[in-house]
């Protein structure tokens, strides 16, 4: 069985900006190099399609640089990925890691356990980090309130709001291929309050569910189109937190939600990266 190499050679800026579309898109495993004029990505998918989306890709966002296709034996690129695994820190004192590389905690810490399968949200991405701090800052306000994770992965971020002592979580996920890794993080974490997981659209939610949180990390192609359905799904004076966005398009992302009457209310960065919380 083969695999497709997309390679370039990217500015350590462009390379964290890509990284967001080549895991929506089912990256198996990336490879990288320091150069003189930046670094040198390998990154793999299992189609082509997949790999060509991500090719045109790096060639808008770098004409200058020659973006190859080339077909590979597949190999284990997620073993690969693992042993280069470093524990991550969502906030201080909340840790995330497999329970095979256990973090350097102090006491009162909390290690969230995820089995990492390249699903979008170890806690090794800015766009994971500023939702789950937005989760945490509110930890006072959750005890007791219910939180739809919108685009699950790994299922991360609703651990984060049950360690806040949600009452009820539920992430909704659209790749079949995460189903078996949201039942195994869910054992490694066993629930103070309720965490349901969902394969499928936000059709699969009943009509009558509302939610007092909803977080959703996904990049802005893929998450305006729901802010509708959000805000039917959000309760009144409900908090919507929205990351996987870009600096640039920050001002989109604001308007959109003003157009569903969502307000912002407050805002965090880090690196290229934007989170906005708002309430409805």
């Amino acid at each position: 069985m083969s695999s497709y190499c997309v390679s370039t050679i990217l500015s350590p800026e462009q390379k964290e900006i890509a990284t967001a579309i080549w895991y929506s898109l089912g990256m198996q495993g990336c490879e990288e190099n320091s150069v003189n004029n930046g670094v040198e990505i390998k990154v793999y998918f299992k189609d082509q399609n997949s790999a060509q989306i991500a090719s045109e890709d790096l060639k808008n966002r770098n004409p200058f640089s020659p973006v190859q296709i080339k077909q590979v034996e597949n190999e284990d690129w997620n073993r690969k990925w693992r042993e280069s695994m470093q524990p991550a820190e969502l906030a201080s004192g909340y840790w995330v890691s497999p329970l095979w590389l256990p973090p350097p905690m102090k006491e009162n810490d909390v290690w969230i356990k995820i089995e990492p399968k390249m699903a979008f949200g170890t806690g090794h991405h800015e766009t994971t980090r500023l939702a789950a701090q937005e989760i945490l800052s509110r930890n006072e306000w959750l005890p007791g309130k219910s939180v739809l994770d919108i685009g699950t992965g790994s299922g991360i971020l609703c651990f984060v709001a049950d360690k806040c002592k949600a009452a009820r979580c539920t992430g909704v996920e659209i790749d079949k291929d995460c189903q078996e890794n949201l039942a195994e993080n869910h054992r490694l974490n066993p629930p103070e309050g309720r965490i349901d997981f969902f394969i499928g659209t936000l059709s699969a939610l009943k009509n009558s569910a509302k939610f007092d949180l909803v977080v959703m990390n996904m990049i802005i192609k893929e998450s305006e189109p729901l802010l509708s359905s959000i805000s039917q799904l959000l309760k009144n004076e409900g908090i919507l937190v929205w990351s996987g966005i870009l600096n640039n398009e920050k001002e989109e992302a604001i308007t959109s939600a003003s157009d569903f009457n969502f307000k912002l209310i407050e805002q965090k960065t880090e690196n290229e990266w934007w989170c906005g919380s708002f309430i409805r």
